[in-house]
């Protein structure tokens, strides 16, 4: 026989043996692939499990860092929206102001703050002046309460000198039923002086947080504006009397002031 007929006949005989093996003896067959199934079940459990974690712990990570950036941009976003709905909010009040009395108030926005030797403000620099009808002596308010008068004019610019100037004296009332007034002259951006008190000071001071409005005597400034809110009573080494009151406006971060034209 040739070579190669032999070989077939071997695989064939080879062949049937095994098929008779497997029939006879299923316990040998089963015995025959186990070092296989072994192997794999080997490979699987330490090797691919392990793989697939590594896998699976990278995809993790990179989901963690994805869901961290995406939660700093809502918050980045979230402070976006804050900071319009405050600036939306301020730009409403000033807008109620003008509408109060259209042809009164006039919107004006700051150029410049003007510093003294301590670095306080003295002044604040505004974009109107006598083109737009301001005049020297004009009231300047914000929704928040009074700034000050205008001090001095030039064509298109006006320098207003704020409440904390010693120079800007207006005449104010506590709210509540003490009825205290008092003059308002000079401070600081912190606490402004009410000096000349009179009421019902003999008792109880005025309620702490009350609020001080103008109060419309000497007719400098109208009755109403907000001044800001009473403190408390302090009495200096010669008995003066005074009260401290914490001012409405914060005069530093003033972007735009309202002034009072003449009707």
């Amino acid at each position: 026989m040739k070579p190669r007929a032999t070989g077939s006949v071997i695989v064939g005989v080879c062949a049937a043996v095994g098929a008779l093996v497997l029939v006879a003896c299923p316990a040998v067959a089963v015995e025959a692939v186990y070092p296989v199934e072994h192997a794999k079940r080997a490979f699987v459990t330490r090797v691919w499990s392990r793989v697939k974690g590594f896998f699976r712990g990278s995809s993790a990570a990179a989901e963690n860092v994805r869901l961290r950036r995406e939660v700093d941009a809502l918050a980045i976003l979230r402070g976006d929206v804050e900071r319009l709905e405050a600036e939306n909010a301020r730009l409403r009040r000033g807008l109620s102001l003008v509408e109060k009395a259209p042809e009164t108030w006039l919107a004006a926005g700051v150029l410049a703050r003007v510093g003294g030797a301590t670095g306080a403000c003295d002044g604040l620099r505004v974009d109107r002046g006598s083109l737009a009808g301001v005049a020297k002596g004009a009231v300047v308010a914000v929704p928040e309460g009074l700034v000050g008068r205008v001090v001095s004019v030039t064509p298109h610019t006006s320098l207003v000198a704020p409440l904390t100037d010693p120079a800007v004296k207006a005449h104010c009332r506590v709210e509540g039923d003490g009825r205290v007034r008092g003059i308002l002259s000079g401070g600081t951006e912190d606490a402004l002086v009410l000096r000349s008190l009179q009421g019902s000071l003999s008792g109880a001071s005025p309620v702490a947080r009350a609020r001080v409005f103008t109060s419309g005597l000497g007719g400098v400034f109208p009755p109403g504006l907000v001044i800001g809110t009473w403190i408390q009573l302090n009495t200096n080494a010669n008995s003066v009397v005074t009260g401290e009151v914490l001012p409405a406006v914060e005069f530093s971060t003033l972007e735009e002031v309202f002034i009072r034209r003449a009707k």
